[in-house]
């Protein structure tokens, strides 16, 4: 099932059915753009400002001003927040759109009451979920996000599987090669290394959100499967023959994200233990696109993720195969982050 939400005329609304992944979600990744162009993802707390019928539904994020998505936000006001539960992840729900206002009136005290609702009981922010220290240096910012789109997705039901939030495109979309869109090689001695203690988030059965670029410039957020690189015996470490291993997403040219990679290489990849929301690794960097082998990870991660022994014929229809075009999305790291700050 996918209710997609354009930008029309009319209020833009999240639906009934989805209203727990718009208020106070398990985990909601917000999308900010740097001023390098680059998409950063981190984990964030939501809740939403419920419109009147004839009105926009706005989506409320609490920050610090000095955090650079607080920054991203107020030199580009384009932002994606994805909202899902680490561990049910294939019902999910994007809100597109601008950030509409950022304020420190009333910042405090929203910190405090969204805080109360994701703890369950009444807390205060500085000095029972974080210490009180923090107070002295941390200044709330309140900022509510106008939907521009928004789409729901339950990839649970068959009716969902391979829903994207966009349409297909024909076959005949030329692949791109493994250089960069400029032409030019990527830069491997760039390359950051995963850190040991969350390779397993990229090995494990963790979906993550992988964030792409329009070609408007609005990020695009989506949930994934993930892997990583792996040396000639199958072992995943953090680097093979001295550089970094690369983070591993499977998907097709003909699907937004595989067009948004044709056209932008910058892309991030988020992934949130299912366990523990605090615990997570972000990936920001610049996407290789490589046809060779490609139906083969795809059918290798598959068995990762189900009980499945390929993709194709078992988790899509066999006859999909001949009309989509399979690629492997290489994320060359140039920076990662891990963790949240005050976890």
């Amino acid at each position: 099932m996918t209710i997609a939400i354009d930008v029309t005329p009319t209020a833009r609304r999240v639906p009934e059915s989805f209203l727990d992944l718009a208020e106070c979600p398990r985990a909601a990744v917000l999308t900010t753009l740097t001023k390098d162009g680059y998409p950063q993802t981190s984990v964030v707390w939501c809740d939403l400002e419920r419109a009147s019928d004839d009105a926009d539904d706005l989506l409320r994020i609490n920050t610090m001003a000095g955090f650079a998505k607080t920054r991203n936000m107020a030199r580009d006001p384009r932002v994606t927040v994805l909202a899902f539960d680490p561990r049910e992840p294939l019902r999910c729900l994007e809100i597109r759109g601008w950030v509409i206002d950022m304020t420190l009136d009333g910042a405090g005290a929203h910190l405090d009451a969204i805080a109360s609702k994701y703890m369950g009981r009444p807390v205060r922010y500085f000095g029972e979920c974080i210490p009180a220290r923090f107070a002295e240096s941390e200044l709330p910012v309140l900022c509510r996000i106008r939907p521009d789109r928004i789409v729901a997705n339950d990839w649970r039901t068959p009716a969902g599987r391979g829903s994207s939030g966009g349409a297909a495109v024909p076959t005949s979309v030329p692949a791109p090669g493994v250089p960069a869109p400029d032409g030019q090689p990527f830069d491997r001695a760039a390359d950051v290394a995963m850190p040991p203690s969350h390779l397993d988030l990229l090995t494990g059965q963790a979906c993550g959100v992988l964030t792409t670029i329009f070609p408007s410039g609005q990020p695009h957020s989506t949930i994934v499967w993930v892997d990583l690189e792996r040396t000639a015996a199958g072992e995943a470490v953090a680097t093979i023959d001295g550089r970094p291993a690369c983070a591993l997403v499977n998907t097709t040219l003909e699907r937004w994200v595989g067009r948004n990679l044709a056209s932008s290489s910058n892309a991030s990849l988020l992934v949130v233990d299912p366990e523990n929301t605090a615990r997570y690794v972000q990936i920001r960097g610049d996407v290789e696109l490589v046809r060779d082998g490609a139906v083969e990870q795809l059918d290798a991660v598959t068995r990762r993720y189900t009980r499945h022994p390929c993709f194709y014929g078992h988790v899509y229809p066999i006859e999909q195969l001949a009309r989509d075009t399979r690629v492997i999305a290489r994320l060359h790291a140039r920076r990662i982050t891990v963790d949240a700050i005050h976890a």
